[in-house]
């Protein structure tokens, strides 16, 4: 790195996590693999922090630092713009665009961070400091526009939107789709209809078209998409292997191999497995919701019990930085809200028939949803996830 020779070595070492979190996450992550990076001992590690987890804590608040700075800049970029709620989408995708890959480091800390939680102590406390952050970011910002009333509503749709940003198609098409997400988010706060998306329509067109024939399973590989589904789930892409499988199946590893040939073919095949888990799961409990004001109890009961797929979370990170894995991003980023159209119904029985933004919108808001009671008990989430539907629906 860079000038380490001018740097403490705690400072060094807490930079090595940074760039380690960007290039290959957290396994990637070692106390030998560090101390390389920041030409310090190891025993260094140890002498400043006292253990690998604690550095980890110190890297994350340290980002915490940074991306404050980041969030202090824009709000005094809006510091005598008009109060013009019409300017918010272009300023909601800015923020996005410049976040996902002007920051691209400190995103990808942010998302290490979330899923670190489930591995460190320190780390819910650390998810609450950003939650906290984010949050007054969208309140001041949205005051700039005469939006606060939907502050709320804006951090949840970019706290998902920014992590599909980290995966790249085609930048044009991404960032003219970006545009039009924008544009949604700002009719959902500004109480207008949702617009046409015709960017969003074509990619969702193309991911539709790459999609691979869905198989019919043998029992063996039946058998082998499970086990990868799960394993993606307990211990992230990076920790899905042949050899992984064949020992959680009790198959051997020629017959694992033989079925799936290529690692890239085995996350596809996990990462559909997951998926088709989630929605299944999700469709048989809305397909028993009724319409208005009771389905947003089903949701936040539904949510509130299933909350927080670490697995999927995982593999958007392994897609956005591994170009090996480039051609799930399609997929991931834009086959969203099928399921969701179907909750918007019941939800808004009296609303019009919509395209897919509006949809998608929902979708990014339930998503984000799920992503930040991943960790809470059901009985600790139900509440608070009942409280944000319903503050969506008070928009609505």
């Amino acid at each position: 790195m860079p000038g380490n020779e001018k740097k403490t070595s705690d400072h060094r070492l807490i930079e090595a996590v940074i760039e380690q979190w960007e290039r290959c996450g957290y396994e990637g992550i070692s106390a030998r693999q560090l101390s390389t990076l920041a030409s310090a001992p190891s025993s260094s590690i140890y002498h400043h922090f006292g253990s690998v987890e604690q550095l980890l804590a110190l890297a994350q608040e340290h980002v915490i630092g940074l991306t404050s700075q980041w969030c202090n800049e824009r709000i005094e970029h809006l510091a005598d713009i008009p109060r013009d709620p019409r300017a918010f989408p272009a300023f909601f995708a800015a923020c996005i665009d410049d976040w996902a890959r002007g920051e691209r480091c400190l995103a990808f800390a942010w998302r290490e961070g979330q899923l670190l939680r489930a591995r460190n102590p320190s780390g819910r406390a650390l998810q609450q400091q950003w939650e906290r952050l984010w949050l007054d970011f969208w309140h001041a910002a949205t005051a700039c526009f005469g939006l606060e009333r939907g502050a709320g509503v804006a951090y949840r749709l970019f706290e998902n939107e920014s992590f599909l940003h980290m995966l790249n198609w085609r930048r044009s098409v991404d960032r003219a789709g970006l545009d039009e997400f924008a544009r949604g988010a700002g009719a959902w706060l500004m109480g207008d209809a949702v617009p046409q998306s015709p960017w969003r329509d074509f990619a969702r067109a193309a991911a539709l078209d790459a999609l691979p024939t869905e198989p019919n399973h043998d029992s063996i590989t039946a058998q082998i998409v499970a086990a990868a589904a799960a394993l993606i789930a307990e211990v992230g892409p990076g920790g899905l292997t042949h050899r992984a499988v064949a020992a959680s199946t009790g198959l051997t590893l020629g017959t694992v191999s033989h079925k799936i040939r290529t690692k890239a073919e085995l996350v596809q095949v996990g990462y559909g497995g997951l998926y088709i888990n989630a929605v299944s799961r999700l469709r048989a409990q809305t397909s028993v919701l009724p319409s208005g004001r009771e389905t947003v109890v089903g949701i936040a009961n539904f949510l509130a019990e299933n909350s927080g797929s670490r697995g999927i979370d995982a593999l958007h990170l392994a897609v956005a930085r591994d170009p090996a894995l480039h051609q799930f991003g399609l997929q991931l980023r834009y086959l969203r809200g099928s399921t969701s159209r179907s909750l918007l119904q019941m939800l808004l029985p009296d609303r019009p028939s919509q395209g897919h933004l509006e949809p998608a919108l929902l979708s990014g808001f339930l998503s984000s949803l799920s992503r930040h009671y991943g960790d809470w008990t059901s009985e600790e989430a139900r509440a608070p996830i009942r409280a944000e539907l319903e503050d969506l629906m008070a928009l609505l």
